[in-house]
Parts: structure tokens; C-alpha cells; sequence
């Protein structure tokens, strides 16, 4: 009985580090690989979409929104995001 529990707490522990690993996501390598999200949708580098994209992606939350539209929607809202905080 106490060698079953041991291995329960070993598996909980396992598991554990495992969701932390997967929460723990390298956001150096998940910012470029939106990035390349973001110029996969049309947003050529050095455009306004590509330089707004920049500065959005760093938050985890707008990165998280980008990926959740449509590729199609993703260009547009991109667009919006740029006019909204620069007024053209």
C-alpha cells in the first residue's frame, strides 16, 4: 500500500512538471513563430501591419487573439490595431 501511494505521488509529480513545462512556453520562440503568422497573413516586414504586430505580440494575451481569428481577418485587424494607436 505505502509503494502504491509513493508511485501515485511520483506520477503527481511527473505530471505536474509536465503542465508547468507546456505553460512555460518560451515566449522568445512563440513571439517569432507569430511573427511569421503574422507575415504569412500579409503583413510584409517594415509594413505598418508588421511593425503594430511587433509591438502587440509581446503581450501573450494579443498574441492569443491574433491566432484565435481566421487567417483571412487577421491582416485587417492588424490594420485597425495600427490606425487606432497611430490615426492614419
Amino acid at each position: 500500500m505505502q509503494e502504491q501511494i509513493t508511485m501515485i505521488g511520483d506520477i503527481c509529480k511527473e505530471s505536474h512538471s509536465s503542465f508547468q513545462s507546456f505553460f512555460k512556453h518560451d515566449d522568445t520562440t512563440y513571439v517569432a513563430s507569430v511573427m511569421k503568422e503574422a507575415i504569412a497573413c500579409g503583413a510584409i516586414e517594415g509594413s505598418d501591419e508588421h511593425f503594430i504586430a511587433s509591438e502587440l505580440f509581446i503581450k501573450r494575451e494579443q498574441r492569443e487573439m491574433f491566432l484565435s481569428m481566421s487567417v483571412h481577418t487577421r491582416l485587417g485587424w492588424l490594420k485597425r490595431k495600427f490606425n487606432v494607436k497611430y490615426g492614419n
